[in-house]
């Protein structure tokens, strides 16, 4: 029998009695056929195994996502009328802090028996059991436990790491059949953009129970699951949580930390609920590393912006605005700030890597050693007088920088480039500088 396609069929050896008619050869009927030793009230059930899903690990070998125990918060429409709903909803989505209309409009898409989920909340923690409380205050809400891939903390590098949860009808359209209703799949970023990594393969094992009495259940025959692999990054834990820190809780600061030697990514801090370090489009204005490009560049702004690895996929697993040249004014995210600068840093265009077992090639016609070293100049005379001046207190290497200290401000410090986004257009220098100082 072929339970699943592409998994191992069930193979037993059965024996058929058949009779010899007028008519020709008659086989007799026998629930062996179907499964060995099955009795007459006997039923057949198949169940789907899920696997263990592959932790992220980022550098020095630090766990980002590993399989934790939860809760699932959520309403259950069966312990509440249905017109006491939609303000159940309203009132849980602000508990665990998602969008509320969202979140009716989920809750009435399913049918009157649902469990329809809100949130997963890590079991351990002083805020989190802060949310479970003020979650089971809500009318029609159930907690039920859980073991799921959780980061290390709700809002850890969320914008790249993405979540995970029960997969929606969309993604099991998609699928091809490969993922089915129940499945754990990545739900955005890098768990979703490489999920079939992490998800590894469903097993399934097949049962016969008496009619029922399921709980007396007996295995006849398993296909075990295979477990995902390890996805490995280059994100570095503390300099993530210390940009996460700076940037705060609150509006849509962005904070992106890149080694320019080999063009790691060891952190990209948007607010939470935001993908502003990676969307937010930025008009900089004179920004060295594209500036000095353009003036002695045939193509001007395009070329300078191509030549520097800020055009087409970034490469990262997640959706990055890169550049915008059109009408000969520039646009740039705080992402692709801290990108031009480690080429700057390095001495020749990379496109920033987030893969550890993944090299990116330099770009074709990128940044020269002699264009390199001019950028550099003019970043070094930028911190020598004017707003970025208190940059150049810095202990260590001589900083060179780039910005208007309030609203963007880009440093390269050592084997680092750093880009900071205020929306406040207050702070970001400052907030860069505490960064480096923290980082030493």
């Amino acid at each position: 029998w072929t339970i699943h396609a592409g998994k191992p069929a069930w193979v037993q050896e059965a024996y058929v009695q058949l009779f010899r008619g007028t008519e020709g050869w008659t086989a007799v009927w026998n629930r062996d056929l179907i499964a060995s030793g099955l009795k007459a009230a006997d039923r057949l059930r198949a169940v789907r195994l899920a696997p263990v899903r592959g932790e992220i690990i980022g550098a020095d070998d630090e766990r980002l996502v590993w399989n934790q125990e939860a809760n699932r918060i959520g309403l259950d429409k069966t312990l509440i009328a249905a017109e006491l709903q939609q303000a159940s909803a309203k009132a849980l989505a602000r508990v665990v802090g998602i969008d509320a209309d969202a979140f009716v409009t989920k809750v009435a898409a399913n049918g009157p028996k649902a469990f329809v989920e809100a949130a997963v909340i890590r079991t351990v923690g002083d805020a989190e059991w802060t949310v479970v409380r003020r979650a089971r205050a809500v009318p029609g809400v159930r907690v039920l436990d859980a073991t799921r891939p959780l980061a290390l903390s709700r809002t850890f590098a969320r914008s790249l790491l993405g979540s995970v949860g029960e997969a929606t009808g969309e993604l099991i359209k998609a699928s091809g059949g490969s993922v089915r209703d129940g499945d754990l799949v990545g739900l955005g970023g890098l768990q979703k953009a490489r999920n079939a990594t992490l998800m590894g393969v469903t097993g399934f094992v097949v049962q016969a129970y008496p009619d029922g009495r399921s709980e007396e259940a007996r295995e006849l025959f398993r296909v075990s699951a295979v477990p995902g692999s390890p996805l490995r990054i280059t994100l570095d834990a503390a300099l993530q949580r210390d940009a996460e820190r700076l940037i705060g809780s609150g509006g849509s600061r962005a904070l992106v930390a890149i080694r320019p030697s080999d063009g790691a990514l060891l952190a990209l801090a948007s607010a939470p609920g935001t993908t502003t370090a990676l969307s937010r489009r930025i008009y900089p204005g004179t920004f060295a590393p594209v500036s000095q490009l353009a003036e002695t560049r045939p193509g001007g702004l395009a070329n300078a912006v191509e030549a520097l690895g800020l055009t087409g996929d970034a490469g990262i697993g997640v959706p990055v605005f890169l550049s915008a040249t059109d009408g000969g004014t520039l646009r740039l995210s705080t992402y692709a700030l801290a990108s031009a600068a480690a080429s700057v840093g390095r001495g020749a265009s990379i496109r920033p890597n987030v893969f550890a077992e993944a090299e990116f090639p330099e770009v074709g016609d990128g940044i020269t050693s002699d264009e390199a070293e001019a950028a550099r100049l003019v970043m070094r005379t930028a911190v020598e007088s004017g707003p970025l001046r208190s940059l150049d207190d810095l202990p260590g290497a001589k900083v060179l920088a780039a910005g208007d200290a309030r609203l963007w401000t880009v440093a390269l410090h050592g084997d680092l480039a750093v880009a900071v986004y205020d929306p406040d257009g207050t702070r970001s220098a400052a907030l860069l500088e505490s960064f480096l100082r923290r980082v030493g």
